[in-house]
């Protein structure tokens, strides 16, 4: 058969690529591969950039930042009445989509591991809501009572599934939208603009700051996002003053990591950065001691200690040459800056309640305190099936002691380590087995990798810390049951899952062609 030529390959210009139907079938399959080889994305290679903008940022990294402002805008309650869920949830399948559109092959193979355990955890989401034989059912633990119930309502043996609150556990497999959606548009990202995401929670928590200053001063108004909230208190984006304290508390982690990273590229002698940095830093410092969260005060400690760590780390890594470049006179505005936030900072310590909660209240005189040990009896008498994803609130009554009965209720346990075996049981515990088995292999990488690759392996510690106070903080409260925390988390183990390649396979692939 004859080939059809066009007339201008004489001329010159490319001839016409004949279409097939091998490449039709191929073209569609390729873009979304999830098991594919990783590749690296470069800045140079994207598809649409916006001219004019700072360092001309691909357009796909703009998409990333204002998913980030729109989550923390709408996402700061855990509760599932939250009106803004309206607006999120659907927003999320739009960026979902688009991250799709603009996934490449193999974009998406260093979070695979990240992606399917998101997807077998909503997988057992779904089967807690597939409905049981009744005698299959009533077999379960803490089953017989509402058997019984039924019986004498006359219900017969119906069948019911393994949730003990269907509408709660259905919110919890739809708020997983939000985590896959990040790790998605994170997976799109060129390598650089990566790093450009952490400015951005920087800038997050900077207005999270500055909301909760407003707050504290104002008392009630409008700058309180949510209805159900503590109202008087520091709580800026979110509707706990908890939640804010531990997401202000961890970004001073990644405040001493752009600070190390300044110092390694030499770009903060004559830029406003470093200030910019120092004055974020000291302004949650601030915020936190008016928040009155022991957790959050606990949780900044940590970070502090190990931001100075992480950044004497790089201090120690540059170079004796470039430190003597540094005068004296240039840390002038910076000493400025600490000086006058520390007189706000103390001046509002004397004038809130942190000092008098924190010496005058015991832990043991909290609720949270007190039911320890029937929420421990819970876990054990559910943790093989669960109870249901979100059915912590209706199972924990039945356990609930009449002088524990009060005006105040318990939504949750305050500690998500056991909340998670009651609800997921066993299947849950091997998800997050899972999930801690290749995160050590992840950090193994890392740390092999410390000689050839510093930044990485600074950046992989930066987010590993982040990730080991927001797990800590788990055990004290439930902040990664919020939308905007769940991002958080999941975004800071995307930066942990892009582990440097091994020497030997970046030398075979620069090496050309085969042997």
């Amino acid at each position: 058969m004859a080939t059809y030529t066009a007339p201008e390959a004489a001329g010159g210009r490319a001839a016409m690529p004949r279409i097939s139907r091998r490449n039709i079938k191929g073209f569609g399959l390729r873009r979304f591969a999830i098991f594919g080889p990783a590749k690296r994305r470069s800045s140079s290679g994207s598809r649409l950039r916006l001219s004019g903008l700072p360092g001309d940022i691909p357009a796909r990294f703009w998409v990333l930042a204002a998913f980030v402002a729109l989550v923390f805008l709408t996402g700061g309650g855990s509760r599932d009445d939250v009106a803004s869920l309206v607006i999120l949830r659907p927003a999320c399948a739009f960026f979902a989509a688009y991250a799709l559109t603009a996934a490449r092959p193999g974009d998406f193979a260093r979070l695979r591991v990240p992606i399917l355990l998101l997807v077998a955890l909503g997988g057992w989401m779904i089967l807690q809501l597939i409905p049981l034989p009744h005698g299959l059912w009533s077999a379960l633990p803490g089953r017989a009572a509402i058997a019984a119930n039924d019986q004498l309502a006359g219900l017969g043996e119906i069948w019911r599934p393994i949730s003990l609150a269907p509408s709660k556990t259905m919110n919890a497999l739809g708020s997983l939208i939000v985590p896959i959606t990040a790790l998605m548009l994170y997976a799109i990202q060129a390598e650089d603009d990566r790093r450009r995401l952490l400015p951005v929670f920087l800038i997050v928590a900077t207005v999270s700051a500055l909301f909760s200053l407003g707050q504290y001063a104002m008392g009630s108004g409008p700058l309180y996002l949510y209805r159900m909230t503590n109202i008087g208190e520091a709580v800026g984006l979110f509707a706990n003053r908890n939640h804010n304290a531990v997401f202000l508390a961890t970004t001073l982690l990644i405040a001493a990591w752009l600070l190390t990273d300044l110092h390694r590229l030499r770009t903060g002698v004559n830029s406003a950065k470093p200030i910019l940095y120092a004055a974020a830093a000291l302004l949650v410092i601030a915020i936190l001691l008016i928040n009155r969260s022991r957790a959050g005060l606990l949780i900044g400690l940590l970070a502090i200690g190990l931001g100075v760590a992480l950044y004497l780390t790089g201090l120690r890594r540059g170079s004796d040459a470039h430190a003597q470049q540094l005068s004296p006179l240039r840390w002038l505005p910076i000493a400025g800056v600490i000086g006058v936030s520390a007189l706000g900072a103390a001046a509002l310590f004397a004038n809130s309640g942190s000092f008098d909660r924190l010496v005058s209240l015991s832990v043991a005189e909290e609720l949270r305190a007190q039911v320890l040990p029937q929420i421990i009896q819970m876990a054990k008498d559910h943790w093989v099936f669960g109870t249901g994803f979100g059915s912590f609130e209706y199972v924990y009554r039945s356990y609930e002691t009449s002088q524990f009965l009060r005006e105040e209720y318990l939504n949750n346990a305050h500690d998500d380590w056991l909340q998670w075996i009651i609800e997921g049981g066993l299947p849950a515990i091997l998800i997050a087995l899972g999930f801690m088995g290749w995160l050590a292999g992840v950090v193994l990488g890392h740390w092999r990798a410390r000689l050839t690759n510093l930044p990485r392996t600074q950046m992989a510690a930066m987010a590993l810390g982040v990730l080991l106070l927001l797990l800590l903080a788990s055990a004290l409260d439930y902040p990664l049951r919020v939308p905007s925390m769940m991002l958080y988390a999941v975004l800071m183990v995307a930066f942990l899952a892009d582990t440097p390649e091994p020497a030997v396979k970046i030398k075979r692939r620069s090496g050309g062609g085969r042997a």
